[in-house]
């Protein structure tokens, strides 16, 4: 066998290996794989469903002893980013015209825009003249959020949808997939870069972390943008390190590792690190990825799959200690290269195994 073969078939295992443990992570974490559950469905599966990158809680189960004036008021509460999108009535017995005073009081969007746990929290009134329906509203809110709570909910953020920052982010996400396979350019290197970070990392929220890649493995296959866009991410992840194009991801597309690119350019004076200090702070790193993949496996403490430093982009939702962690590796990739990247990122300690 040549060396050219060898190192063909060595990447193929690597990229066998995650795509079986990421087979299996979506397994453990969701319980389905794109979309198909093995074992039939649980009550859970039916209360908690995930579409395009949203998670839906349906209260019919938690809130079936819930009655307002016509009888159960089950609702559809959407979640996404972290975040309560909405919150939609089923098919119900009640009065329409009940329906009716709740979304003019305003009470069908108290809950917009809340986290799960701020939803827990937040105290809301019942509307005047329409009491029964919009008390058991309110309560079938409560129970579909203390469900998802106790379930280990975590709405992540996603891949962008289909307004403009989803198609900047898919053309952007195409430039930087083609582009460099054929141009070898600086200033066409700086441009993605900064379109990478203002476009992918700010604007639109798109990059590779657990969290996506374990949504892309457990939910159904569509054609949308969303899909398209978390597709073309996996192939550049994971497939172009079979044709010789490892780090393909991380070098070109990665917006937290264009930033700290971007951040190595203001300063060419570099802090040494001794290549002992290097083998150490990989070994850490390494072994903060084993770590990580056990607590995902084991079932708790997975939850960090939803702090991941990425997600400091997305602002809005994001945890303050994370941003702040963040903005900390982009203020030392001034000094030394890329140091999250190298040192710490769990998202890219897998990509490195087909390479």
């Amino acid at each position: 066998m040549s060396l050219k073969q060898y190192n063909f078939w060595s990447r193929a295992a690597g990229f066998a290996a995650v795509f079986c443990l990421l087979c299996a992570l979506a397994l453990v974490h969701d319980g389905r794989l794109f979309g198909y559950k093995p074992s039939a469905e649980s009550e859970s599966a039916q209360i908690i469903t995930r579409n395009a990158g949203t998670e839906i809680i349906n209260t019919a189960i938690p809130g079936k002893d819930i009655a307002g004036y016509g009888g159960p008021v089950p609702l559809s509460i959407y979640v996404s980013g972290g975040r309560i999108d909405s919150v939609s009535s089923q098919p119900n017995s009640e009065t329409p015209g009940f329906f009716r005073k709740l979304e003019k009081a305003g009470l069908t969007h108290a809950w917009d825009g809340l986290t799960l746990q701020e939803a827990a929290r937040k105290e809301v009134d019942a509307v005047s003249g329409a009491t029964y329906s919009s008390r058991a509203y309110i309560e079938n809110v409560r129970a579909g959020v203390a469900y998802a709570l106790d379930a280990g909910v975590h709405a992540r953020p996603r891949s962008a949808g289909t307004g403009a920052a989803g198609l900047a982010a898919l053309a952007v996400l195409l430039c930087g997939a083609v582009i460099p396979l054929f141009v070898h350019n600086r200033l066409y290197r700086l441009i993605q870069q900064l379109a990478n970070v203002g476009v992918l990392g700010f604007w639109a929220g798109t990059f590779i972390d657990y969290a996506m890649m374990l949504n892309f493995f457990s939910g159904s296959l569509t054609f949308s943008v969303a899909s398209v866009t978390a597709a073309i991410l996996m192939i550049v992840g994971l497939l172009y390190p079979l044709a010789g194009k490892g780090q393909h991801y991380c070098a070109w597309i990665c917006p937290f590792g264009s930033l700290q690119d971007l951040a190595g350019q203001l300063s060419k004076r570099k802090l040494p690190l001794s290549p002992t200090a290097v083998r150490t702070l990989d070994t850490v790193r390494q072994a903060l990825w084993i770590t990580l993949m056990t607590l995902l496996f084991a079932g708790w403490g997975a939850s960090w799959i939803d702090y991941e430093i990425f997600t400091a982009f997305i602002v809005r939702s994001a945890s303050w200690t994370v941003i702040g962690v963040g903005a900390a590796f982009t203020l030392l990739s001034v000094v030394i290269p890329r140091p999250f990247c190298r040192f710490v990122c769990p998202t890219g300690s897998l990509l490195k195994q087909p390479s």
